[in-house]
């Protein structure tokens, strides 16, 4: 008796994966644009509550059309495959993920950080594929012991005008 008539049909099914649409698309749709992806990673500079608070907002990943293929274009759609399993991650929980899976090793080589996890996050919301988005809450502008949900971008275009100011404090000195 063969194996083939002992088994279900369903068994001969290729298996599906939440993937498939990304790699159906992959050699239709264009490569993602440079975002310089780097281990100086401007992520550092966000204060501790920017980081504890970060929080992914995606459609469910099983209806994404990808328009682009990356690196960029693949951890966005691992991000809300994640967040639709229920999964909670934490910022440096997916940075640590990130850094494992698509650089190798354990995610902490030079130390406790995953820096090019953490500038991945930062591409990820420059991307916003399929409307995929990281919001954080941040200090206002106005009053430092205020907060307010921001995206990841403005939040670091803040801090990057707040050094250009302190910057240009220390120059007039």
């Amino acid at each position: 008796m063969s194996l083939a008539t002992i088994l279900p049909d369903q068994a001969f099914v290729p298996l599906v994966t939440p993937l498939d649409p990304y790699h159906d698309a992959f050699w239709d749709v264009e490569s993602e644009p440079e975002l310089g992806l780097t281990p100086r990673t401007r992520m550092l500079a966000l204060p501790a509550i920017a980081l504890a608070t970060l929080e992914l907002q995606a459609t469910p990943a099983k209806s994404w059309r990808p328009t682009t293929r990356g690196l960029v274009t693949e951890a966005s759609i691992r991000a809300a495959i994640w967040k639709d399993r229920g999964l909670n991650l934490s910022a440096y929980e997916m940075a640590l993920n990130f850094q494992s899976l698509f650089f190798g090793g354990d995610g902490r080589r030079g130390g406790n950080v995953p820096l090019l996890g953490l500038d991945l996050l930062r591409c990820i919301d420059e991307l916003s594929m399929c409307s995929t988005e990281l919001w954080c809450s941040t200090p206002t502008v106005e009053d430092p012991f205020e907060f307010e949900q921001v995206r990841l971008g403005t939040a670091l275009a803040r801090i990057a005008n707040v050094e250009g100011r302190l910057s240009r404090l220390r120059k007039r000195r």
